[in-house]
């Protein structure tokens, strides 16, 4: 499999973390970075801006629609701030495979 030649960088697949229209309003409350938007749409095009951005540049971006407990769950289990960057790695996180051996059918 060839990859794409980035100047000898390789950049690997990013993943941009969005909440649902229903759940934007109360991610305002514990991520501050989502006053500086007028409505989820505004928010949505930054998100969206920033996944081109990484597409443009080589990487292998994409959306990932992220459940707002969850990831607030998350924040807390590692005392970690809710922000936008957090929001992208908690995507990252909850997108990779499980490492837990599938049950058994016996």
């Amino acid at each position: 499999m060839r990859t794409k030649d980035t100047g000898g960088c390789t950049m690997g697949k990013v993943l941009v973390g969005v909440v649902s229209p229903a759940d934007f309003e109360r991610a305002r409350d514990y991520i501050s970075e989502l006053s500086d938007y007028r409505d989820y749409d505004d928010w949505l095009d930054s998100r969206y801006g920033r996944f081109m951005g990484l597409s443009i540049g080589g990487a292998g971006a994409r959306l990932e629609m992220v459940a707002l407990d969850d990831f607030l769950g998350w924040c807390g289990a590692r005392r970690m701030r809710p922000s936008e960057d957090a929001l992208d790695a908690y995507a990252a996180h909850s997108s990779l495979p499980s490492r837990r051996e599938p049950l058994s059918a016996a």
